[in-house]
């Protein structure tokens, strides 16, 4: 049974990392490339829909590695803390960024959320090379 959790959460972990990569170097950079009301339009789009595509693998990602935590302690406290750090990242720095260019296109906003989508496929990268 732990086998199969421990499967689990490094695929979602690796295929998180690849959305991430994915995110960093193509979809964010082309966001300054959009017109104002072309930008307002595709974000709104975006978010949704990468919402579904990120939001349940980020959830299973989550639980199984609470699962592995519980289970052995030792082995998964770093990526715990790690996982743990990108869910803050995520929901209390990215999401409103994403908030606030859903309003209105900001070049700095912009950047900080290249900044922060950087450090988080970071973690994630460190998270899978403690797993491993």
């Amino acid at each position: 049974m732990q086998e199969i959790f421990f499967d689990i959460h490094l695929f979602s972990n690796i295929y998180l990392i690849a959305i991430s990569i994915i995110v960093q170097f193509i979809i964010y950079p082309s966001f300054k490339k959009y017109s104002s009301i072309e930008f307002k339009t595709f974000h709104s789009d975006y978010t949704k829909k990468m919402f579904l595509i990120v939001g349940p693998v980020m959830t299973i990602e989550l639980l199984c590695c609470v699962f592995l935590l519980i289970k052995n302690s030792s082995l998964f406290l770093i990526p715990t803390i790690l996982l743990i750090i990108i869910w803050i990242l995520t929901f209390f720095l990215i999401v409103p960024i994403h908030n606030k260019l859903n309003i209105k296109f900001n070049l700095n906003d912009h950047k900080n959320l290249i900044r922060l989508n950087g450090l988080r496929t970071l973690l994630w990268v460190l998270k899978v090379l403690f797993i491993f």
